[in-house]
C-alpha cells in the first residue's frame, strides 16, 4: 500500500484490524486499532485512511464466508467476512503469517461481538464503536510467534486455513485498479492521495 521500513530488530509488521459491517457497494468501518510506530507521526493520520480504504476495497469485493489473502506491493491485506456480515481486516506486511493473521481476525471479530452484540447491525455510517480487546490484541499479536499457539489452536478446530493469495488487482472488477480507486476516493484526503503517490514512487525517506 506504501513503503514502510521496520523498526530496528523487527522481523514483521503488524499494521491494523479494522471490523466492518459488509455491504458489497461500501462497507461500514464499525471500529478499528492501529500500529503505526514505524511511521513518521505527521504521516500516520494519511495511513489510517489508506489502511482503512484498503481494507475495505478488499471487503466490498469479498461476499459473507469469503477469507481472502491480498497482496500489493509487499503488503498482505487479510480479510474475512462472515455469514452474518461481520467482517475483518488485517493489514500486515508481506512476511507476516497467513495463519496467525487469521486468528487474529477471528478473535476480534469475536471480541466486537461480545461487546456489542448485534448493535452494529443498525449502524448505518463509518464509527468507532469501542472495543478495548481489538487494541490489546493487535498489540498482542505484533510478535507472531508468542500468538502461534492460539493460532494453532484456531487450525486443529479448522478454524484457520491456507488461502491463495491473489494481487489486489486480481480480485477488483475487471478494469479497476487500486491506484485509479484512491485517487478518486471522496473518503481519502489531499494528503493521504499524496502520501500514496509519494510512497509508490519509493520515496521512503519522506515518509519515515
Amino acid at each position: 500500500f506504501f513503503s514502510s521500513s521496520p523498526l530496528v530488530g523487527e522481523m514483521v509488521q503488524l499494521f491494523s484490524v479494522t471490523i466492518y459491517k459488509w455491504r458489497q457497494e461500501k462497507p461500514i468501518v464499525l471500529t478499528s486499532a492501529f500500529e503505526l510506530g514505524s511511521f513518521n507521526i505527521f504521516t500516520r493520520g494519511s495511513a489510517k485512511e489508506v489502511l482503512q480504504f484498503v481494507g475495505s476495497q478488499v471487503v466490498s469485493h469479498s461476499k459473507p464466508g469469503d477469507r481472502h489473502a491480498v497482496l500489493h506491493k509487499e503488503h498482505m491485506c487479510h480479510v474475512i467476512v462472515k455469514h452474518d456480515h461481520l467482517a475483518a481486516a488485517v493489514c500486515t506486511d508481506e512476511e507476516y503469517p497467513q495463519r496467525v493473521a487469521q486468528s487474529l481476525m477471528l478473535k476480534c471479530i469475536d471480541g466486537f461481538a461480545n461487546v456489542h452484540g448485534e448493535k452494529w447491525k443498525q449502524v448505518e455510517s463509518n464509527t468507532d464503536l469501542p472495543t478495548p480487546q481489538l487494541a490489546a490484541l493487535l498489540a498482542k499479536y505484533q510478535n507472531p510467534e508468542e500468538a502461534d499457539d492460539v493460532a494453532k489452536i484456531n487450525k486443529d478446530l479448522g478454524e484457520t486455513k491456507e488461502i491463495l493469495i491473489k494481487s489486489i488487482d486480481q480480485l477488483l472488477e475487471r478494469g479497476e485498479k487500486l491506484d485509479d480507486l484512491m485517487d478518486s476516493a471522496a473518503e481519502l484526503s489531499y494528503q493521504s492521495k499524496a502520501f500514496m503517490k509519494t510512497a509508490e514512487g519509493g520515496n521512503c525517506c519522506s515518509l519515515l
